[in-house]
């Protein structure tokens, strides 16, 4: 192993650990996501939320360029869901700042919002270069990441995925790199249960109910 390598294996640790103590999702999770899993509900703190208002703080804490524009658009009559408030504010923020990093010539960045009674669905659409399809399969494996060493752990999307499916809900990721192919740009497409349902050890049910 040569002395660059090493210097490379210790920058990326370093980094890794500086993502765990910024990050607002618990350790415990960040622990599962390298272990692979995705336990349901696993240390989430749910209450209703305003899915809206959710993605609005998100984007509040956003730094952009004022050569991209940002639209949300919702078709939702019922803006009412249960989830961890933090864990999915982090995950709508980290999730935006990347689609902005991804136009540094400027764009737009779209979040679209729908749903029925029993689910949400979130797609965040940006119009940068893409992602090469055949990265695309890797892209929720810790620690890949596309980014130059140095400017990014490979953590954010596999953090980001394991919280949505703690959540019980889901996500994918749609991409397109080749001009010749159409426009270019990423959207993310996350849909989120509107209620959850708990089940301990002893296999008994606690649905939260309808006021």
């Amino acid at each position: 192993m040569t002395l660059l390598m090493i210097c490379c294996k210790q920058d990326k640790i370093v980094s890794v650990f500086l993502f765990v103590m910024e990050s607002d999702i618990h350790f415990s999770t960040f622990i599962f996501t390298l272990k692979g899993g995705h336990d349901y509900l696993h240390g989430l703190k749910l209450r209703e939320t305003n899915i809206i208002e959710i993605l609005k703080e998100s984007l509040n804490k956003l730094s952009h360029s004022d050569h991209v524009t940002v639209e949300m658009k919702s078709s939702l009559n019922d803006e009412r869901v249960w989830i961890d408030h933090e864990q999915m504010v982090t995950v709508f923020f980290d999730l935006s700042r990347n689609a902005v990093e991804a136009m540094p010539d400027g764009g737009s960045l779209t979040i679209t919002v729908e749903g029925d009674e029993k689910q949400v669905a979130i797609a965040i659409t940006d119009e940068g270069m893409g992602i090469a399809e055949e990265n695309i399969p890797l892209l929720f494996t810790p620690f890949f990441t596309t980014k130059p060493v140095g400017d990014g752990t490979g953590l954010g999307l596999p953090q980001a995925y394991a919280s949505v499916k703690a959540h019980r809900g889901d996500m994918h990721i749609e991409s397109n790199a080749d001009p010749k192919k159409g426009p270019t740009g990423t959207t993310i497409r996350i849909t989120l249960p509107r209620r959850q349902i708990l089940q301990d050890k002893t296999a008994r049910m606690i649905v939260h109910e309808e006021d």
